[in-house]
């Protein structure tokens, strides 16, 4: 154990899913409601900047998602911030099959997008 502090991110243009890992483990934590790219942004640099993350790993969706994640990347590159990108193509439908099989009800289930997280960077600590 290295002793960083990981941020798992998965981004969507409403809803934000963040999980954290400080060892090998990686656990939904948080989700983001946001209003705008801009607010996603802002919203991100404070958390990072606030809980003082060293390693931030975000989900890279196909398609046109995946150019809105890219940008985001940028952004957050241009403000200092060194993000790694995991392909994410399975991570949501990972995420809903854990949380079924775990007895998750379906109001928790909006909590979706921080076990995608939690499954994005669990799959980058893993390929380590």
């Amino acid at each position: 154990f290295d002793g960083m502090k990981y941020l798992g991110i998965d981004f969507g243009i409403k809803r934000i899913g963040l999980a954290v890992s400080e060892g090998e483990l990686a656990a939904p934590w948080h989700i983001l409601e946001v209003s705008s790219f801009n607010d996603a942004l802002d919203k991100i640099l404070k958390i990072i900047k606030d809980q003082e993350f060293q390693e931030i790993i975000i989900g890279l969706p196909e398609g046109k998602m995946g150019k809105v994640v890219r940008g985001f990347v940028k952004a957050l590159d241009k403000n200092g911030i060194n993000v790694k990108t995991s392909d994410e193509t399975l991570s949501s439908k990972k995420a809903k099959e854990a949380m079924i099989e775990s007895g998750v009800s379906k109001k928790e289930r909006r909590f979706e997008d921080a076990y995608s997280a939690a499954e994005i960077l669990q799959n980058y600590l893993d390929s380590r």
